[in-house]
């Protein structure tokens, strides 16, 4: 196994280990989150040392609403062209897009605890 290999399996159990998720995946960490304003992700959230904090993320900042459909991206500003969004079930948000009706996205796909630095903030997906 190489080392570089070790120290990221190492890197992710502590991470775990104080409730804070690497990569995605913010309600691991996180509760009573909910939308307010139609793009903003509110939630109480562990901040890696023990404690909780409430933290807030403008989602414009992570998705896109491509065509009636939202896609985690960067600075996608989906808030423009959708409304009525809010936490369907789970980390799930729906909104109405473009006249299209209802679509999801799951927010664990682009929405990350960081703990201590700055708590939810926008995950890059790879691709």
């Amino acid at each position: 196994m190489r080392l570089t290999t070790i120290f990221a399996l190492v890197g992710t159990f502590m991470l775990s280990a104080t409730g804070v998720v690497a990569g995605g995946g913010f309600s691991a960490s996180c509760s009573g989150y909910y939308i307010r304003d139609n793009h903003f992700l509110v939630a109480n959230c562990a901040d890696g040392n023990g404690g909780r904090r409430d933290s807030t993320l403008d989602l414009n900042q992570c998705i896109v609403n491509a065509g009636g459909r939202l896609i985690c991206q960067a600075n996608g500003g989906y808030g423009a062209s959708c409304s009525g969004c809010g936490i369907r079930t789970g980390a799930y948000m729906t909104c109405e897009c473009n006249g299209t009706g209802a679509t999801i996205v799951d927010l664990d796909q682009c929405v990350a605890n960081y703990g201590e630095t700055s708590n939810i903030r926008y995950f890059r997906v790879e691709q």
